[in-house]
């Protein structure tokens, strides 16, 4: 399913080769498939398409392990080998037409741009969050003259690119606005999973259900205290949390000190696993802090969309991402103070709908199938 085609320090090799390619395209991310990041399935599912459509698709990544937290000065050693990576193996690659870059290791672009360059080939990013923005926000990296230098290299080399590509409007209007920088939009395609037939639900108990990154650009604290209120009303909901970050072992530490009896932890599910996760859940929820809109999209957004299910969307309430929920009238869309809100919110689906009443689910190839037709048609132009 996923290229066969690799790049390594022992030059480079190719397990099928098409003797006729449209193009040769270069693939670059931190991550690649097997190590179970969103980004190592979006370009391994990407290049897999691009193979199918008849180019020659060649998939550098540096890293096998995804989600072991680094910060500081450890961070900082990490990115820099991580470049130097993929950049070392972008040289050792037979020359290509097109470079597309993701996000990952921070300021990838700058790197990518280079490799290009060498190459004389177009270049692509796709933005999966915005480097150093996202991490002056969180606080991670002072505003000063380090992350001016980082904005600079990435300024540049967006405005070198042949074309930047976003995830949604907001981030389309955050670059326009923040980077100089004119993008083209095309979400992040969602896994090829089969949605299951659900079996009628005999329990009581509804079920609200968190699953992704629980990092810190993502509101999960305030989730414990939605379910503190439900508790204290009786309500028969209980709060699935699934995933894994920085704010796992912390949610499960603030839900002791609230004493919350209805609050389950899970470890990330298989990808063939996750349409049964979400089918079993009246409400799913999708958070992003307010400050993140236009850095960042939540990757399990536009797959809780396909389930037809209802969503609760926490963070900002202005952005086009949260507007276009609040537009459908079945999800709730609400800023994170907004607690009071978010319960009546929740007692009211709970009590009117069940997963048996919700919209069947949407087809994911359409979706899938679209995006890769946008980005044919971005590398025909």
């Amino acid at each position: 399913m996923y290229p066969k085609v690799r790049c390594g320090g022992k030059g480079p090799t190719r397990a099928s080769p098409r003797e006729e390619a449209c193009m040769k395209l270069l693939l670059l991310n931190q991550f690649g498939y097997a190590s179970g990041a969103p980004t190592g399935r979006i370009l391994a599912e990407l290049g897999a398409e691009f193979e199918r459509r008849g180019h020659r698709v060649f998939v550098l990544v540096s890293d096998p392990v995804y989600g072991k937290p680094r910060r500081g000065l450890s961070r900082l050693l990490h990115e820099g080998l991580a470049h130097a990576s993929l950049f070392a193996q972008g040289l050792w690659c037979p020359k290509v037409d097109a470079v597309i870059s993701l996000t990952s290791p921070v300021c990838l672009a700058v790197s990518a741009a280079l490799i290009a360059k060498i190459h004389r080939a177009r270049h692509f990013h796709w933005a999966m969050d915005v480097y150093p923005d996202v991490a002056v926000c969180l606080g991670e990296l002072n505003p000063g003259p380090p992350a001016r230098l980082l904005t600079s290299l990435v300024n540049r080399a967006y405005k070198k690119a042949d074309r930047v590509v976003a995830l949604d409007e907001d981030m389309r209007e955050y670059l326009l606005k923040n980077h100089g920088v004119d993008s083209a939009v095309i979400g992040p395609f969602p896994p090829e999973i089969d949605w299951p037939v659900v079996e009628k639900k005999t329990s009581t108990i509804r079920q609200w259900l968190y699953s992704g990154n629980f990092g810190r650009a993502h509101e999960i604290q305030v989730l414990l205290e939605v379910q503190k209120k439900l508790e204290e009303e009786k309500v028969n909901a209980h709060l699935v949390l699934q995933g894994q970050g920085a704010q796992f072992l912390l949610s499960q530490e603030k839900a002791a000190r609230l004493g919350l009896r209805q609050v389950q932890w899970r470890a990330p599910v298989p990808v063939k696993l996750l349409g049964e996760t979400l089918l079993h859940s009246e409400v799913l929820v999708v958070t992003r802090k307010a400050e993140m809109k236009g850095l960042l999209l939540p990757s399990k957004l536009l797959l809780a969309e396909l389930s037809g299910r209802r969503i609760l969307w926490i963070g900002d309430t202005d952005g086009a991402t949260a507007q276009r929920l609040s537009r459908q009238g079945r999800h709730g869309v609400f800023a994170v103070e907004e607690m009071e809100a978010i319960a009546q919110w929740l007692r009211e689906s709970f009590s009117t709908e069940s997963p048996e009443d919700a919209l069947e689910p949407a087809p994911i190839d359409l979706v899938r199938q679209q995006a890769f037709q946008q980005w044919d048609a971005l590398l025909s132009t």
